[in-house]
């Protein structure tokens, strides 16, 4: 059972996606998937797909989709599901996406799962997988109480990164602290798209003679200033460096947003401006 959530972008889903991809060929798999749709994005047919009422972060705030009822009543929901999914599935092991790392706004449901799980399934395995630089700046804060997480309920840390090259403790400093084995998995890269199809405009851009600049967000949700600021710096760039601006903002930007940016780089033609839902 892998438990993935995605608070503000995509990335946590990417590279959660190809893990499960992998993980598929010789287990069956159950994807929890805890965030908001993305259009388009598919999930291998082979895993088993629970979804839950989705949850992101705005303004630091949990916040809950259209036709949801309010935040209490989709935290019992998700809670209950979790450990009914629990329950029916019965897993060898649970994966945490970045959790104890990150997702502590989601205690109200992980650790009662966590709990659930040690009282009637004690010979579970938890694992957690963690991106190759945890990345907080508030982690010297919570660094006590994700040791303590760790050593309480935890089995393995699989760290996507190569020993030799970033190491957990260079962004994590109480390693040692974890009572817990640490694996180097090596990085995890996106799989290339069975039987691509390429667009005429995707043909026009890599045929193109000058240098191409490729700008990207993520999954949009945060990032406007950056696109907004690279329009305008490309209008400088261009008469010391002829080049091609390629921006992709990404399923999660408000539209107004993408309106704005649209109208920036309307007499720029040295410019695409492209929202992934049209990729």
């Amino acid at each position: 059972m892998f438990y993935c959530q995605y608070l503000t972008g995509m990335g946590h889903l990417v590279r959660s996606t190809e893990i499960v991809r992998q993980l598929v060929k010789d287990f069956q798999v159950c994807f929890i998937n805890g965030g908001p749709t993305v259009p388009g994005f598919e999930i291998p047919s082979e895993v088993e797909i629970a979804t839950l009422p989705p949850l992101w972060i705005e303004d630091g705030e949990l916040q809950v989709a259209e036709g949801f009822a309010n935040l209490d009543e989709v935290k019992e929901a998700r809670r209950n599901a979790l450990i009914k999914l629990f329950d029916k599935f019965r897993p060898d092991c649970l994966i945490t996406e970045f959790f104890p790392f990150g997702r502590h706004k989601l205690f109200f449901e992980l650790i009662p799962l966590l709990d659930h799980i040690k009282s009637v399934a004690p010979s579970t395995k938890i694992v957690s997988s963690v991106r190759d630089i945890v990345g907080r700046t508030d982690l010297d804060k919570e660094a006590e109480i994700i040791c303590e997480l760790t050593s309480k309920y935890f089995d393995l840390i699989l760290f996507h990164s190569d020993y030799n090259f970033q190491k957990l403790e260079e962004s994590f400093s109480r390693v040692k602290d974890l009572n817990c084995e640490v694996r180097y998995t090596g990085f995890v890269a996106q799989s290339t798209p069975e039987n691509q199809t390429l667009s005429d405009s995707d043909l026009t851009n890599l045929n193109r003679k000058e240098p191409s600049i490729l700008v990207s967000v993520g999954g949009g949700r945060l990032g406007y200033e950056l696109l907004e600021s690279a329009i305008e710096t490309s209008s400088i760039l261009k008469n010391k460096l002829p080049h091609h601006l390629q921006i992709f903002t990404g399923p999660f930007m408000p539209e107004e947003q993408f309106l704005q940016l649209q109208q920036l780089a309307l007499d720029k033609s040295n410019v695409t401006l492209q929202n992934i839902h049209q990729i």
